[in-house]
């Protein structure tokens, strides 16, 4: 199913500042993730996923890797934690309203910053924008 918008990645490491003040301000509590639909439950049985250790979030022991936004809005639709679980390192990508959206195991050294994440130009610049005036309320 192709997205109905057009989404870019940031990382923690080099923002925009205030999208990932504001995606810790939302995700700010423990949570039980909502592994839902069948590419997700498909993931978790693929991988041989603990289920239970990756749908319990928890933002004081998960490491916030980065955040996907809406490239339209500069809003944010999804972000990737990493979490030690079951002897293994996983990056656990959680979406709006808590929605598990896949799992992947990674090596420990893997840090997510790839070509395709935007590092600075007009779109982080926006992204910047767009979420101070969020979080200014």
């Amino acid at each position: 199913m192709a997205h109905r918008f057009e989404t870019a990645r940031f990382h923690a490491e080099s923002g925009p500042a205030s999208l990932f003040t504001r995606v810790r301000h939302i995700l700010r509590e423990p949570a039980r993730l909502k592994a839902q639909g069948a590419h997700v439950i498909e993931r978790l049985q693929q991988r041989n996923a603990p289920v239970e250790e990756l749908t319990a979030f928890d933002p004081d022991h998960w490491a916030l890797v980065s955040a996907d936004v809406r490239t339209d809005t500069g809003k944010w639709v999804k972000s990737t934690w990493r979490v030690h679980a079951d002897g293994r390192d996983w990056w656990v990508v959680i979406g709006l309203g808590n929605a598990l959206v896949t799992v992947i195991e990674v090596d420990p050294w893997r840090r997510g910053q790839g070509e395709g994440v935007v590092t600075e130009g007009p779109l982080h610049a926006h992204v910047e924008r767009v979420n101070q005036d969020l979080m200014r309320g």
